[in-house]
């Protein structure tokens, strides 16, 4: 007997997210839609605690406790609904029309991982774009340069990047 499993269809994930922090030394979020709008819907910022290997949970036969059971894991950071005009805001004000929902401090906080996130503007799942990133890593970033997806590089390479990726 053959079983032929269901697999639900993931959307294309593209270098649309960037971080970088400024002169000042304010981290800041660059987001680039691919519509002609420049469009992205639902933008979020997510911060979690880093796992502990060490605390890891397990079940009584030795291994990993399922996934189900664990409950959901508590974030800080910010996120909003709806289509949203791109932007490059300070990391943690996004722009006021975007009526952003705010959850615990509003700045990087050590042993945390965070990730800059949205989806294409239609809700068509046909995109979605992300960069993930610590408190370490975003202050290592050198000067004029952005962390995304596929690492550091200038912003002017981001821009072309996500231009392409279009």
């Amino acid at each position: 007997m053959i079983t032929l499993l269901a697999t639900g269809c993931s959307p294309e994930l593209r270098p649309l997210a960037a971080v970088y922090v400024d002169e000042k030394g304010t981290a800041h979020a660059l987001l680039r839609a691919c519509d002609d709008d420049g469009l992205v819907r639902g933008p979020e910022l997510r911060g979690t605690v880093l796992p502990d290997t060490e605390g890891a949970t397990s079940d009584e036969s030795g291994g990993a406790a399922p996934e189900a059971s664990q409950p959901e894991e508590p974030w800080i950071g910010w996120d909003t609904r709806g289509p949203h005009k791109a932007a490059d805001f300070p990391l943690f004000a996004p722009p006021s029309a975007w009526g952003a929902e705010t959850r615990g401090p509003q700045a990087l906080q050590p042993g945390y991982t965070y990730e800059l996130a949205f989806a294409d503007p239609d809700d068509a799942y046909v995109y979605s774009a992300s960069v993930t990133f610590d408190a370490g890593q975003l202050a290592r970033v050198p000067s004029g340069e952005v962390l995304t997806l596929r690492g550091t590089m200038s912003k002017e390479a981001f821009e072309k990047l996500a231009r392409k990726a279009c």
